[in-house]
């Protein structure tokens, strides 16, 4: 790793906490501006917001990367029983179409 990049890190450490910090923040104002009034619920405080922040990361994350798979030129190939399917339904729909 080039030098001018190892100095970059810190940097970007601290830009991902601040970031993480300022989505808290972020969530706390849309939560205490919209949900609190709407069901009559006392507002949350910050880290309360920082804490859904992680509970919603946690549900709504998905651990497997979908676009990896179509990004690489190579898939799975598929079982040989369903080629062969596949390879008798074309032949059958030549013949259809012949006659």
């Amino acid at each position: 790793m080039k030098e001018r990049n190892k100095k970059l890190i810190p940097l970007f450490v601290l830009l991902g906490i601040g970031v993480a910090f300022l989505a808290g923040w972020i969530i706390q104002m849309l939560w205490n501006a919209t949900i609190t009034p709407i069901f009559d619920l006392i507002p949350i405080t910050y880290w309360q917001g920082i804490m859904l922040l992680v509970l919603f990361k946690i549900l709504f994350s998905s651990h497997y990367n979908v676009h990896k798979e179509h990004s690489d030129k190579t898939h799975h190939r598929q079982p040989e029983f369903i080629r062969r399917q596949f390879q008798e339904e074309k032949i059958e729909d030549d013949v259809n179409l012949d006659t």
